[in-house]
């Protein structure tokens, strides 16, 4: 059975769960079937329904569904659906979204501000300030808006500051929506509001005009705003279109945005996956050639302690004799001037002198020994070792550097 990792097509994973039964699969893989069915929904890859591997044991050939296109094809097909020309608000009668019917309940319970306006802005809620008359209108775009756009997989969230109203939210993404009601400027009039300084009143009216806006992103990015207003000329069964087709636009464009980095991802991970094969591969190279003459090196000094352990040992051997025959000459004369007879200080010395001469000798250090300081087969040593020992004699302060 074929192995799976992180980096498998959903082709390779269709041919996967179609070639054995999902708990055989899920165990060759070390996951679980729980996890097996889980990427399978996530990337839209059909499984055998249940008998299906009954039947085939039986002898029979069950149909085999096919691979329906990827995830991504199919948000994008539902997004880049037409929106209707022929919208428009609903009746009366009709049963509003549970939105709608909960922004009604919060704005017909509001209290008007200066201007005569009610406002929303409830985290569940779109954020929408306008006067009592225009309540009914903006309920009903709000339950034609959410309507449509839920039916597309675009829904309409509870904000998760608690500052800030709902809004449309899809893969992470936010589309904020605003109801507003415009307020007409009128001339301003100068009257005094304390003793010490004026003011001019704001008197701004209600305009009875709705305009609705979208912005992308964080609030008060004005870059990022999409308005439409009826004051333009513009009907809401014209605007309910044009507003749609915005939030669909959005979230078409995040998604292929989405899909190009993924895709650039991927490309990125498959040539930083070609970069570390290639440079495991020069980085074995290096090892190898490293270790290769890393052992040549060792061979060669082991030779070449060896060689100069010889010409150290004949020194020290010189040397030794040379001391030898001088004891032995002190030795003579003392025995020439006492008669024979050597004194007890002599005899220490000469002790001394006997046991210092032996411990310069090469034959004291135990050298030499066959099977450490003789020839050896480089040719017979396995490379990284074990390699031939060897002592290492002092250098003799006679000798001059090898």
């Amino acid at each position: 059975m074929p192995g799976i990792n992180k980096n498998l097509t959903r082709e390779e994973l269709y041919e996967l769960v179609w070639s054995a039964p999902s708990v055989q699969v899920a165990e060759s893989l070390g996951i679980s079937d729980v996890a097996l069915a889980k990427r399978c929904k996530k990337q839209n890859v059909p499984k055998p329904p249940l008998g299906y591997w009954a039947k085939v044991a039986a002898g029979q050939s069950p149909t085999k569904k096919k691979l329906p296109p990827p995830p991504e094809e199919v948000i994008l097909k539902v997004l880049s659906r037409p929106v209707r020309r022929g919208l428009s608000l609903p009746d009366p009668s009709e049963t509003l979204h549970p939105l709608a019917e909960e922004l009604r309940r919060v704005l017909d319970s509001a209290k008007k501000d200066s201007h005569g306006r009610v406002r929303a802005r409830e985290k569940a809620l779109p954020e929408v300030e306008i006067s009592k008359a225009l309540i009914e209108r903006a309920v009903a775009v709000f339950h034609v808006v959410v309507t449509e756009a839920e039916q597309r997989g675009v829904p309409f969230r509870k904000s998760r500051s608690q500052y800030d109203p709902g809004y449309f939210e899809r893969e992470n993404d936010r589309l904020q929506f605003k109801i507003e009601e415009e307020l007409v400027e009128q001339a301003g009039a100068i009257s005094r509001k304390r003793s010490y300084h004026y003011s001019y009143n704001d008197r701004r009216s209600l305009s009875g005009v709705l305009t609705f806006s979208l912005q992308a992103g964080r609030r008060y990015q004005q870059s990022d705003l999409k308005k439409w207003s009826e004051k333009d000329g513009a009907s809401v069964g014209k605007i309910l279109p044009q507003l749609l087709r915005e939030i669909f636009h959005h979230y078409i464009e995040v998604r292929k945005q989405r899909i190009q980095e993924a895709i650039e991802r991927e490309k990125q991970r498959i040539a930083h996956e070609q970069w570390r094969q290639e440079y495991e591969k020069k980085e074995a190279i290096r090892k190898e050639q490293e270790a290769r003459r890393q052992h040549a090196d060792t061979l060669e000094n082991t030779g070449l302690v060896r060689r100069e352990n010889l010409l150290k040992a004949a020194e020290w051997w010189r040397l030794s004799q040379s001391l030898t025959g001088f004891v032995e000459e002190c030795e003579r004369r003392w025995l020439a001037d006492g008669a024979g007879e050597l004194s007890t200080e002599q005899l220490s010395w000469l002790k001394w002198a006997k046991e210092n001469v032996l411990r310069l000798s090469p034959f004291g250090r135990g050298y030499p020994d066959p099977a450490e300081d003789g020839p050896f087969d480089p040719e017979v040593v396995p490379q990284g070792g074990p390699y031939p020992s060897c002592q290492e004699l002092p250098v003799p302060p006679s000798m001059p550097d090898i």
